[in-house]
């Protein structure tokens, strides 16, 4: 499949694979223009250098995703805050463990791991393009679920807690398995993962909704007391 593609595009089909398995610093432009059946000379006229081909195969892995996978409903489907929330969670798992998203490639699975636990200056493009409008979408979920009853920090706490979540889920299975035996995460599992992070999250949010709520109540009882 890889060598019917066009040589950019093989190029970083296999760059993102290699640097998964071996990292950025010991992954060589010489090994992957070997393995893309290419030379270096194609590499550098199409990427510039290695720092060049490593945010492109960023970019790819991303753009590929995020279009695959979008965090909100499509047109004609349910809109409320709720169901909003679960599409975002649902689509999260679905880039981290599906065959079409990080899940199916082994390699590309690991880059990813690596960019979350330790990013390269490469992975700020990526923030700014990606992972903030996610949160922006995530805060305004939250926003219309608290109908304003959420102070700002308190909705990024939630925010952070409800990614982290997914997050962990993604990245933590080995650790998991060991002390949750057959708890099993994987794309078989994705449809149970993300039933299990709403519910959780959207409890926890209740809960500080109406916290809110009580809270409100009595300083302005006390005010008239």
């Amino acid at each position: 499949m890889t060598k019917l593609l066009p040589t950019k595009e093989r190029i970083i089909d296999i760059a993102g694979d290699i640097f998964g398995r071996e990292g950025f610093q010991s992954a060589t432009i010489r090994k992957i223009a070997e393995a893309a059946d290419a030379n270096i000379a194609s590499i550098n006229y199409h990427f510039r250098d290695k720092d060049g081909l490593y945010r492109a195969v960023l970019e790819d892995i991303f753009s590929r995703t995020f279009q695959k996978f979008p965090a909100v409903p499509l047109p004609g489907n349910p809109t409320d805050p709720e169901e909003r929330l679960y599409v975002f969670i649902h689509a999260m798992f679905q880039r981290f463990l599906s065959h079409e998203g990080w899940g199916g490639f082994s390699g590309r699975g690991k880059l990813i791991a690596r960019e979350f636990l330790d990013p390269t200056p490469a992975f700020e493009d990526v923030v700014e393009t990606y992972i903030k409008p996610q949160k922006n979408i995530l805060s305004s979920i939250l926003s219309d679920l608290s109908e304003g009853k959420m102070d700002k920090d308190r909705m990024i706490s939630c925010a952070v807690s409800i990614i982290g979540q997914c997050v962990y889920y993604a990245f933590a299975g080995p650790f998991i398995q060991r002390i949750a035996g057959n708890f099993n995460i994987n794309e078989e599992n994705l449809d149970f993962l993300s039933d299990h992070v709403f519910q959780f999250s959207l409890g926890g949010i209740r809960k500080i909704i109406n916290d809110a709520i009580e809270n409100n109540s009595l300083t302005h009882q006390e005010k008239h007391s």
